[in-house]
């Protein structure tokens, strides 16, 4: 359930109440804004899926949630759950969608009382703000409970021509398929849009919702401005009474910020011929937009010129030497130059700045294998599954990493034997995916199958191949050698 104004009204309790805000005010802490968030987050689920919403008023025993059109526009039974696990049923006559964009209105009833959101003001959040998103992710086969989500962000584009449905905030927040219709606040803990698609641009093959840790972030998750959705209240049969904004500023040329956010979208398609263009005009208009060099370098790593991606990922990092995000794909795109020694740099320096991250060791972890370092690959492979258990990729791998490191003729049968019931054990693994079908090649493989495991091998490496994963496909193959001379 996710696809892919100068106001400082806020309400009080039961009434809506207009306070201005003073623009100095001290930013609240992460974990103070956390627990504004999950005091007004709310699940809204039906048997087509999980959505997320906010609530925004309070009218007697009627509470107004604000949302994502996408996670109510089915005939469904809709739920909500609140902060206090409680369940409320949705009536149809309570859900109201605004015209032309993707948001809406569901209302429910109770005598508890809940938090209500304060309203922000998105024209005040330019590129660079850091901002915060909430919301409830759907379960997946790497996340098997749909639990609170909160994540830290930054603005990366505040567009002043918004794609179609009402889409104008871009940021770098770490988002799941779930948290469609849940808040975007600010760093007072204000509302300043819903947000409504996750970052599902991917330069991965694999299927994201199945594992999303290993995917190199395009960085845009999108939401709707709190301003748009002021300016269309009362809704229908629906009324709200939240004040008035200020209207979303338009400029007589598209800035920096508008092309970058149609370079997105367009990456999104797969256009990345016309996400290139967009972003160089984004560039062009702002030579320091660092996020934009590294969104054109996806467009140019999905078409194969991995030096002109190198170039832009260089120019991003000058300009923001913290950037995380640009050293690991720098890395990745290194390694799939068969650069390994290079991508071992670049992989540090991300580890330097994110050192808990899962999917960058799993990346070092690769190179360290390309470059026969296999212990050093294992101990990397295990600080990964440290941090995330979950990530299946990295079991598979420290199986590969076992079996090319094994410098007699034949396994010891105790060691094969642990082999096969570690690979055995895992779980949850992405269907029809690269990983997949390395896991079934060792197995068959190891089981005394070699033509099965071979041939499961060569579809794992072609696959690898096919995404430009050639550091990938170079490992695969030295895995069927391996087990080819056993």
């Amino acid at each position: 359930m996710h696809r892919p104004a100068s106001l400082t009204a806020f309400l009080l309790g039961t009434t809506t109440a207009l306070v201005w805000i003073q623009p100095q005010a001290q930013a609240l802490s992460a974990v103070e804004v956390s627990k504004l968030a999950k005091s007004v987050t709310v699940r809204i689920s039906s048997p087509a899926g999980i959505g997320s919403g906010v609530i925004v008023q309070r009218e007697g025993n009627t509470y107004s949630v604000a949302t994502a059109a996408h996670v109510v526009d089915r005939p469904n039974t809709y739920e909500i759950q609140t902060p206090d696990q409680q369940v409320h049923t949705i009536k149809t006559s309570g859900i109201q969608t605004l015209q032309d964009v993707d948001l809406a209105v569901v209302q429910f009833n109770s005598n508890k009382t809940y938090a209500v959101a304060k309203m922000g003001n998105a024209n005040q959040a330019p590129e660079g703000t850091s901002i915060y998103v909430a919301g409830f992710p759907a379960q997946t086969l790497a996340l098997t409970e749909s639990i609170y989500n909160f994540t830290e962000g930054k603005v990366t584009a505040n567009a002043t021509q918004p794609l179609a449905d009402g889409y104008a905030l871009v940021y770098s927040n770490s988002t799941l398929p779930g948290m469609s219709g849940g808040p975007v606040l600010d760093d007072q803990g204000r509302l300043i849009a819903i947000h409504g698609r996750a970052d599902t641009a991917t330069i991965q093959p694999q299927d994201q919702e199945t594992n999303p840790e290993i995917y190199i972030k395009t960085g845009f998750n999108l939401g709707i401005p709190i301003n748009t959705f002021l300016s269309l209240l009362p809704v229908g049969g629906i009324k709200l009474d939240l004040g008035t904004s200020a209207p979303r500023p338009q400029a007589e040329e598209p800035t920096a910020a508008d092309f970058y956010l149609k370079g997105g979208e367009k990456l999104n398609r797969k256009d990345y011929q016309g996400a290139i263009a967009d972003f160089t005009q984004a560039i062009d208009r702002n030579p320091d937009y660092a996020e934009a060099y590294y969104s054109r370098s996806l467009g140019h790593y999905r078409q194969r010129n991995s030096t002109q991606a190198i170039e832009d990922l260089t120019q991003a990092i000058d300009r923001n030497p913290d950037y995380a995000q640009a050293y690991l794909q720098r890395g990745v795109v290194q390694a799939n130059s068969r650069n390994a020694v290079a991508s071992l740099n670049d992989y540090r320096q991300a580890l330097r700045l994110s050192p808990l991250d899962a999917t960058i060791l799993y990346r070092q972890g690769l190179s360290q294998v390309h470059l026969r370092q296999y212990q050093s690959a294992l101990r990397t492979l295990n600080r990964a599954l440290a941090f995330n258990p979950r990530l299946v990729e990295a079991k598979v791998m420290r199986g590969v990493v076992q079996v090319l490191n094994n410098t007699s003729g034949s396994f010891n049968p105790a060691d094969q034997a642990k082999i096969i019931a570690e690979l055995s054990q895992i779980r949850r693994l992405p269907f029809n995916a690269t990983i997949t079908d390395i896991q079934k090649g060792l197995l068959s493989s190891l089981q005394g199958d070699l033509q099965t495991g071979t041939r499961q091998l060569q579809t794992a490496a072609f696959k690898a191949q096919r995404e430009g994963e050639n550091q990938l496909n170079d490992i695969i193959r030295a895995t069927m050698l391996k087990l080819s001379r056993r």
